[in-house]
This record gives structure tokens, sequence and C-alpha cells, in this order.
């Protein structure tokens, strides 16, 4: 249980340093940004709401009719050009980034042979 309850708080603390760079505080402000503008979440629901009906179309094998993409089309262009959302993107760009690198940091321990005489 000792092991345990000790791995559980080097990730907490692995947790806290990931948290405490510049770009990460960046991220989390653009993600609060993204959630409180009004503007941007209705544009967010309009592409879900598109993207959904244009799924059902295609599961209940209907076809989809070319207003229909250009709907979806002219949203996604929107998107586009929604600077919270661009920024937020970069933002998720970028913790990708460094949670891929963290990832590979950790593989490198885990990929090795365990060390003969290492306490299991």
């Amino acid at each position: 249980m000792d092991d345990l309850q000790e791995l559980l708080n080097k990730a907490r603390a692995l947790g806290e340093t990931i948290a405490a760079p510049p770009r990460m505080r960046e991220y989390t402000a653009a993600r609060e940004v993204v959630e409180k503008d009004a503007d941007t979440q209705s544009l967010l629901q309009s592409y879900g709401k598109q993207a959904e009906h244009i799924r059902a179309l295609e599961r209940n094998q209907k076809p989809v009719e070319v207003a229909d993409k250009q709907k979806l089309a002219e949203i996604e262009g929107r998107m586009a050009g929604n600077d919270a959302l661009k920024r937020l993107m970069r933002c998720q760009a970028d913790y990708v980034e460094l949670m891929n690198q963290v990832n590979q940091a950790m593989e490198v321990p885990l990929a090795a042979p365990p060390q003969a005489g290492a306490a299991e």
C-alpha cells in the first residue's frame, strides 16, 4: 500500500509540475474564454448539431444534400475565423506536444528490463 501511495503522490506532483508552466496557464485561460463566450459556444453548438445531422443521414443511408454539406462548411469557415477557437487550438496543440514528450520520457524506464536485485 505504501508503494501505491508513493506512486500516487509522485503522480500528483507530476500533475502540479505539468500545470505550472505559462503555456499550461495559457491553455486553461483559452479554454475558459471559449467556455464563457456565448457566440463561440453558439458556433460550437451549431457545428455539433449540423455534424450530427449529417452523421444521422449517413447512418440511416439517406442522401446528404449539398445544402447540408454547404452549411457544415460555412460553420467550419466561421470556426476557422474565430480568434478564441484559434487560440484554443494552438494551446491544445502545445498541450498535446507536452504530454507526448512526458509520455515518451516515462516510456524509457517502463520499457527497460527490471534491474537484477531490484525491490519488487
